[in-house]
């Protein structure tokens, strides 16, 4: 009796309960698309202030000096509105450190001036330079101390300035990666008094072993390791391995020093006899060798993913990446850097992030920043690739004789570029970061407004 009174009841009263529901899902799924609106409305709106205005379609509009316009971009993922996560970084220079060298307590006050800086501009990250001639900034196996640390190379300075270094970033919850140069020994010297004793550039410089000479080139009145040989990869992932092993860095930082610019003799000079040797061994297994200019490529190939592969094996969260030149067709040129970037960016198991240094205007003749973003941002990238933005902190607040020199007069008449070309690299919805080349740049007075412009964004 009770289950048919029910269905009396049921059927008596169901038109009008069903008919209000359905009004109230139709104004709740109409409340839901206005909202939805109204908020993409706002994400475009803010990513299109009056510095960086956004048309209907995404798409960039043309930028000027003045700081008026610039525009966001497409990307694959449409406007990025959160930024949680993203990188803010500083390159911190062998230029910013005292070639006379340190004691422990006036390195440790220069680091915890720098880092407070870097704190106090709202940057999460620096990138410190640890190697960058074949030297150490830390107690090292394979390579000599530097003379940034004690005045002069091989020289201990009676304390370790990575640990420190290490230490008081995680103090300031800043995130640290070492920064490397791997094949640079000199510069602008090809003398054995700048080379340590001790260090496999001047054993191997000074071998009776022709073959083991051959590790060390003389190209341009400077020292490199030489690409091809299997002891200098060796010596390089040996010294990336020391580092993540026994110090706590978030990352391991390469920069754009791979092979020289080799000039018009490229198939003769440099490491051409490593080459020659590769080729008449591969015709005698009857096997087609590779170019030269793809044999260089796979040589710095090849040291990248063993670097990844040794980093992950010993800590799985730090971070390894490289920061290329910021024109991406001169990586592919016939006689300099060789760096396959599009191969690293693509694939697993070669770079966890990739660092262009995009340091033109927006009004560059050759290089305008939306144009050489957007040829970065077109590059297929595996998932697990993050995609950071160089920035030229070293050209704010220039001289206009200086932007002419440098061919980008841009800089000259503006203060807004660098927070402009954070805006438009968000707006592509394929940017994860920024770095800011140099550190002394966050000091300079000229550049104080365009900084505290740009860094305004990081909060």
């Amino acid at each position: 009796m009770e289950k048919n009174n029910y269905k009396i009841v049921k059927k008596k009263g169901f038109f009008l309960p069903v008919l209000t529901s359905l009004i109230l899902m139709s104004c709740a799924v109409f409340t839901l698309c206005v909202y939805n609106r109204s908020n993409n409305a706002k994400a475009i709106e803010e990513a299109g202030t009056p510095d960086n205005p956004v048309s209907s379609s995404a798409i960039g509009s043309t930028d000027n000096t003045t700081g008026t316009d610039s525009g966001t971009g497409s990307g694959s993922s449409g406007i990025k509105i959160s930024t949680s996560g993203e990188l803010h970084g500083v390159w911190i220079s062998f230029l910013d450190y005292n070639a006379k060298g340190y004691t422990r307590a006036s390195f440790t006050h220069q680091v915890t001036e720098m880092f407070d800086k870097c704190k106090k501009n709202n940057f999460n990250t620096v990138f410190v330079h640890t190697r960058m001639f074949s030297d150490a900034m830390y107690n090292s196996k394979y390579f000599p101390w530097s003379k940034y640390s004690s005045g002069k190379i091989g020289k201990s300075p009676g304390f370790d300035p990575l640990s420190i270094m290490v230490t008081e970033a995680h103090k300031r919850s800043l995130k640290i990666h070492a920064w490397i140069n791997p094949y640079r020994i000199t510069k602008d010297t090809t003398s054995n008094s700048a080379l340590a004793r001790s260090s496999y550039a001047y054993k191997w410089r000074n071998s009776k072993s022709p073959s083991l000479r051959r590790n060390v080139l003389n190209y341009g009145g400077q020292l490199y390791f030489n690409p091809s040989k299997p002891s200098v990869q060796n010596l390089i992932v040996n010294g990336v391995k020391e580092i993540v092993k026994n110090y706590d860095v978030d990352g391991i930082h390469f920069d754009d020093y791979f092979y020289p610019n080799l000039g018009t003799s490229y198939r003769k000079n440099f490491d051409a006899k490593e080459y020659n040797t590769y080729a008449r061994n591969s015709r005698k297994s009857g096997k087609t060798p590779l170019s030269i200019v793809a044999w260089r490529r796979n040589n710095v190939t090849k040291l990248i993913k063993n670097v990844y592969s040794s980093v992950k094996k010993l800590d799985k969260n730090c971070m390894f990446g490289i920061s290329p030149a910021g024109n991406i067709d001169n990586l592919y040129l016939k006689n300099n850097y060789y760096c396959d970037v599009k191969k690293w960016m693509g694939s697993a198991g070669y770079i966890d992030y990739i660092c262009p240094q995009i340091y033109w205007s927006f009004k560059h003749p050759s290089c305008p920043f939306k144009k050489t973003l957007k040829t970065w941002t077109a590059v297929p990238r595996h998932k697990n690739v993050k995609l950071y933005t160089g920035l030229a902190a070293y050209r704010a607040g220039i001289s206009s004789k200086e932007a002419s020199l440098i061919g980008d007069k841009s800089w000259a008449k503006s203060n807004t570029i660098l927070k402009r070309q954070i805006k438009y690299s968000r707006g592509t919805g394929e940017v994860d970061g920024f770095i800011f080349f140099d550190y002394a740049d966050l000091k300079r007075s000229s550049a104080r407004k365009e900084i505290k412009n740009a860094v305004s964004l990081f909060k």
